[in-house]
């Protein structure tokens, strides 16, 4: 993967998303730095960060 990302415009990019903690993957254009692909999407996380607050939001109301 290594060798052939060298050989290309573009750059990977790993990280973790605090709010889920979830690994990012982002593919970036070496030259202007911009975000050419992500996985998961920010609109994923998103997503799954307000899925854990409905859920914890459930269980608080359960316990009281």
């Amino acid at each position: 993967m290594n060798r052939v990302m060298k050989n290309s415009n573009s750059a990977l990019e790993f990280s973790v998303d605090e709010g889920t903690s979830q690994v990012v993957v982002k593919v970036t254009d070496k030259e202007t730095g911009d975000v050419i692909m992500q996985f998961p999407s920010d609109q994923s996380l998103a997503l799954a960060r307000y899925m854990d607050e409905v859920q914890q939001g459930k269980l608080l109301s359960q316990k009281a």
